[in-house]
């Protein structure tokens, strides 16, 4: 039996409760959630969405696992990927609930896929100063250590790269495209909407009057205003299928149909125009957004897509921000105002992979400070429900397939693109944390005096891997640690992808995963994935740091995966920064006094873990 199969069937089996097995809710899926089934939430101006989205599906999330061989044909064919092997198996999966008792007489274990407990930042008085207080700013002075040559994959809920203190931190590969990781199936844009063009021999378009072509949605015109997709289609409309980025926990299916009855501008006049080397121009609908937290709004971005260069070789995207913008903030207009809408794509800037410029970002008042941020282009995204089953996609040697095949961040074929994003904010607080270039001036403390926030390792690159879910931090630990699956198999590929994972998160419900925190998947993946040839004899094993969490301040309250042995985790300590505004003028920031310094803090999660070895290992602010 191969090393990895070995390791795997002993994490499959120590975290497995023999005879006991059946079905257990995830705790911590907000099932009540309060915007489901609100229609306005999920509205646009910019497209109507059919009504039959907002019907409730009976799909979740499950995380199904045991011991021995998995017989079951019905879960290797329907899960979006899973572990192997003859002493265990792993398996995540959408399914119905109505299918689930199937597996549950056959002895396995199912639970509930549950969202990740993200470990919230508390607000640092002395942001400015957080390199001195740790010691990163006298590492770099003194030994020219900035985490440079150093790539950090950051688990969490995304990375949104619009800031520029960390844009040039993002990972590129040698073509010099984004390196980003989309475990959730969240990123997927469909641009299946097509629009034939007549371009005569001198290149200038024509209105044209015979049927367009089988096929083909909708033709492009010439009028005196410009050249624009047909898309109001004699007051028809256009459907549109777009990709439905919350599913399973809104809407019916992972597809769903939308109608534009707007035409949307390519060109000012005829020989003027946004080129497509075919003729053939394509358009789709960026629907995501975050069902919970302060930012919680769909963003609605139409995206055209056009061949530039090499007829049906399509490779250049150009998004609608304006319009999208006037969209997204239409609520918070003063009454009596109403969005302005251009529907233009030509005073856009075009997105080609691999120019640098693959942030969708937008300054809607001109005045050099990013105002909307629709995340990044360039996202390989694990397609998750299959929506892109039918076609035959040539996947990077790199970034290999699993049951559900990770996508390549942009379809030549032009069918669909890749995005990432981050609408809760946690991943992009963690990524700046650590690769902040400090290079923006900030009013901290709304006096006159700016500042800057540099991270503890500025020259770092970072690899952003969305993984909202516990069953997809699994996948995304094995990819960064250079593992490829083949059915069920996974084979390392000679490299890990990264240096160090990053979880600024943990699960602290440890009874619904029925294993001691230390005894539980995540953390044995933890520990196996830091030992040296644990996995294989040329497997040189990997750094992952965990924050200990915010459970204290009791002993033992360490949760998992940071409670691992071999992980390392990380605590909040006190400090003795003296706050220098307001009411707390020369005042630390934990008592009133600083005989206590370097502590824990009364918050942080504290061991020992199961061994009785000692927790956290390292601390910080």
């Amino acid at each position: 039996m191969p090393k990895v199969a070995i390791f795997l069937a002993l994490i499959l089996l120590t975290s497995t409760v023999s005879n006991s097995y059946g079905f257990t809710s995830g705790d911590l899926v907000d099932d009540s959630f309060v915007q489901k089934n609100n229609n306005n939430f999920f509205d646009s101006n910019i497209v109507d969405i059919a009504p039959d989205f907002f019907t409730n599906n009976n799909y979740k999330r499950y995380v199904i696992f045991g011991a021995g061989v998995n017989d079951s044909d019905f879960l290797k064919k329907n899960s979006i990927y899973g572990i192997e092997s003859n002493q265990g198996f792993f398996h995540v999966a959408v399914l119905e609930e109505s299918s689930i008792s199937n597996l549950i007489s056959r002895g396995y274990n199912v639970i509930e896929d549950f969202q990740l407990d993200f470990h919230s930042e508390e607000n640092i008085p002395d942001a400015s100063r957080i390199g001195k207080i740790t010691g990163a700013t006298l590492a770099e002075t003194n030994y020219n250590v900035s985490g440079k040559g150093i790539t950090i994959a950051i688990v969490d809920t995304g990375v949104d790269f619009s800031n520029p203190d960390i844009q040039d931190s993002l990972a590129r590969d040698k073509a010099n495209h984004p390196i980003m990781i989309d475990a959730d199936g969240q990123g997927i844009v469909l641009t299946n909407a097509t629009f034939f063009a007549f371009v005569d021999k001198d290149s200038i378009i024509r209105n044209y009057s015979k049927p367009i072509p089988e096929g083909i949605t909708s033709g492009v015109y010439q009028s005196k205003r410009g050249i624009f997709l047909d898309i109001s289609q004699d007051g028809k409309g256009t459907n549109v299928p777009i990709y439905n980025s919350f599913f399973p926990q809104a809407g019916s299916a992972a597809i769903f149909n939308g109608t534009l009855d707007t035409d949307m501008k390519i060109g000012d006049n005829n020989r003027d125009y946004i080129k497509s080397k075919s003729g053939i121009y394509r358009l789709g609908i960026m629907y995501q957004g975050g069902l919970s937290g302060p930012d919680s709004r769909v963003q609605v971005v139409p995206i055209l897509f056009v061949d530039s260069n090499v007829a049906g070789k399509y490779d250049t995207l150009i998004p609608d921000l304006s319009t999208s913008w006037e969209d997204f903030t239409r609520f918070d207009l003063e009454s009596g105002e109403t969005p302005k809408y251009d529907f233009d794509f030509t005073d856009e800037k075009p997105i080609i992979l691999g120019s640098g410029n693959e942030f969708l970002v937008y300054d809607s008042n001109e005045d050099g400070k990013i105002d909307y941020s629709a995340g990044a282009v360039g996202a390989k995204v694990l397609d998750v429900y299959g929506v892109i089953q039918n076609k035959k996609i040539k996947v990077d040697e790199t970034v290999n397939a699993i049951n559900g095949t990770l996508l390549p961040a942009i379809d030549p074929d032009g069918e669909f693109f890749g995005v990432m994003t981050d609408f809760m904010g946690h991943g992009t607080g963690s990524t700046s944390s650590i690769a902040s270039k400090g290079i923006q001036e900030y009013d901290i403390y709304n006096n006159t005096k700016k500042f800057v926030i540099k991270g503890v390792a500025p020259d770092a690159k970072i690899v952003p891997i969305k993984a909202l879910w516990f069953g997809d931090t699994v996948y995304a630990w094995l990819w960064a640690a250079g593992f490829e699956n083949q059915e069920n198999n996974w084979k390392f590929t000679g490299k890990t992808n990264v240096d160090i994972i990053s979880n600024s998160w943990g699960i602290s419900n440890f009874p619904t995963l029925k294993a001691a925190p230390g005894m539980d998947v995540l953390s044995l993946m933890t520990s196996l994935l830091a030992t040296p040839r644990s996995f294989d004899d040329d497997y040189p094993g990997i750094t992952i740091i965990s924050s200990a969490g915010n459970s204290g301040p009791g002993y033992g309250t360490m949760g998992m995966p940071n409670v691992s042995p071999f992980g390392i985790s990380v605590g909040a300590t006190t400090n003795n920064v003296f706050v220098g505004y307001g009411p707390f003028e020369n005042e630390p920031r934990f008592g009133n006094s600083t005989l206590h310094n370097n502590d824990v803090v009364d918050f942080s999660s504290r061991g020992p873990g199961i061994i009785g070895d000692p927790k956290p290992d390292i601390m910080s602010i």
